[in-house]
């Protein structure tokens, strides 16, 4: 028989392999999420049965992601990880960020085109609208969330 704490920490892993991502990396945010406290690496692959090599690795990729920061507690020589108070908000608000990054891009590129390719440069520049629209409808939508669930106050550093 397994806990909730042990079907909570395999379901999120089930559900980052689910959606083409490590399930390590799903099994270690479910497990920084239950313990609350910031983890090392060290801590990780004991309770996860995991290599250090994995843990780390798959750590680094929440950081990226947006769900996980790094933390230098005082009076330890390791850095350790916690999950954000709201993974998922940080999650969505940095892949708004994302997608405007990528819009920026490709508005530059598409101004580039000479004359002689207008329909590419028009259809970069359609791709890069998407994109731009994609991330004001994610920033509209995470301002929503954070007023419903009140995280007004939660911004991107989830500051404690």
């Amino acid at each position: 028989m397994t806990s909730p704490t042990e079907d909570f920490i395999e379901q999120m892993g089930l559900m980052a392999q689910s959606e083409g991502g490590p399930r390590i990396a799903g099994q270690i945010l479910g497990y920084l999420i239950v313990e609350g406290e910031p983890r090392t690496l060290a801590q990780m692959t004991e309770a996860l049965k995991i290599s250090k090599a994995s843990a780390s690795t798959n750590a680094r990729l929440l950081v990226l992601k947006g769900s996980v920061r790094r933390v230098s507690p005082v009076g330890q020589r390791q850095d350790a990880y916690e999950a954000l108070d709201f993974p998922n908000l940080a999650v969505i608000r940095a892949l708004g960020d994302r997608f405007r990054d990528h819009a920026d891009k490709m508005t530059e590129i598409s101004a580039g085109f000479p004359e002689s390719h207008a329909g590419a440069r028009e259809r970069v520049s359609r791709f890069a609208d998407f994109h731009r629209k994609t991330a004001d409808f994610i920033d509209a939508w995470t301002e929503k969330l954070a007023e419903d669930a009140g995280l007004a106050a939660t911004d991107r550093e989830d500051t404690r």
